[in-house]
């Protein structure tokens, strides 16, 4: 099925990108980020089986979500596309308002046309992280929160570099928000013990993409209680459930840089903005446009806050052409080390 957002930069698109800002919590990042130039550890691969999960989903159509859950106002316009690229940073967005100020949300929500925010896994250089994707809610009106629960552990990524950590045939049976919990009910029961071939890092991670994308469903940061068919478990996926979960911190569970407009696969016009959220030192995001292993055009901008989780955007100009857009922090070491990054594969009308 077709994407709705992959085709044009769509207002709709970028209304959902304020929206997932107002969803940022600021942390103590700097310390985090100085610490993570000082050592770094390699790449671990995804494991082979774990694609085998992707293969089992429901048919969806489109991209969806973003970081620290909770709610978030009503969604407002956009950045608008700039007059052109350039190496100078473009202005900073305003500051998203603080969690304090949002109401709690009583039902699941889903952005305009019924977008879903759902959290995939990608590899990094410090093992599994979380990005998020909006998908259309294809299907008839049902159960908003389930059917982004669902997306997430038995659904196909748009963007190739995501997975899901979840096994094969995991199925979502009901989700519900009551008393201060969010309810996530999974199956089949064969999920109490991680697979020989999962590691313990994967499995928080898995666990972390339900919790980030329930509570992203609901615009609310209340804990995520998991069962399995039903029944209370002391355990999923080998990690501790005998209480209910609050959602990692974004430091240590998320990637901490995310390009959200445009998706992988779009279509541009020269001239179109490119927005994301990252938590880069001093708030400085690189980008390039690469052909091949040409660098096309690059530069750099400037995100709303430094270290944490901040919104960013830049004008994207090129000739006509499919390239690869790779958005990422610096190596303030000047050392060589690895960079957190997002790429996307677009073309220029």
């Amino acid at each position: 099925m077709t994407d709705p957002f992959r085709d044009s930069p769509d207002p709709g698109l970028r209304r959902l990108l304020e929206d997932a800002v107002a969803d940022v919590e600021p942390r103590e990042g700097l310390s985090a980020i100085r610490a993570r130039t000082e050592g770094t550890s390699n790449v671990r691969p995804l494991r082979p089986w774990l694609l085998g999960a992707s293969a089992a989903v429901v048919a969806t159509a489109a991209t969806l979500a973003v970081v620290n859950l909770a709610g978030g106002p009503s969604p407002t316009a956009g950045p608008a596309p700039g007059p052109a690229a350039s190496s100078t940073p473009s202005p900073s967005p305003s500051p998203a308002p603080s969690l304090a100020s949002l109401s709690p949300s009583p039902s699941p929500t889903s952005g305009p046309g019924g977008a879903l925010p759902v959290y995939y896994a990608g590899d990094t250089f410090q093992g599994p992280r979380l990005y998020r994707e909006f998908h259309a809610a294809v299907g008839g009106a049902g159960d908003l929160a389930a059917r982004t629960v669902e997306e997430s552990v038995a659904g196909t990524p748009h963007d190739p570099d995501y997975l899901t950590l979840w096994p094969a045939g995991t199925h979502v049976n009901h989700v519900e928000r009551s008393g201060g919990t969010i309810v996530v009910d999974l199956g089949p029961a064969s999920l109490h013990d991680r697979p020989a071939t999962m590691s313990a890092a994967q499995a928080k991670i898995a666990l972390q993409q339900v919790i980030y994308s329930a509570q992203a469903a609901y615009q609310h940061r209340d804990p995520v209680r998991l069962l399995l068919d039903g029944n209370v478990t002391d355990s999923v996926l080998g990690e501790p459930t005998s209480e209910p979960l609050a959602q990692g911190d974004a430091s240590a569970t998320l990637a901490q840089v995310w390009v959200i407009d445009p998706a992988d696969g779009a279509t541009l016009a020269s001239g179109s903005t490119v927005s994301g959220l990252a938590a880069a030192f001093e708030a400085n995001v690189q980008w390039e446009l690469r052909r091949g292993t040409t660098v096309v055009e690059h530069g750099h901008t400037t995100a709303a806050q430094c270290c944490v989780m901040a919104p960013y955007s830049f004008t994207l100009t090129a000739p006509p052409g499919t390239y690869t857009l790779v958005v990422h922090d610096e190596d303030v070491s000047g050392a060589g080390r690895p960079t957190w990054q997002d790429t996307k594969t677009v073309t220029i009308r």
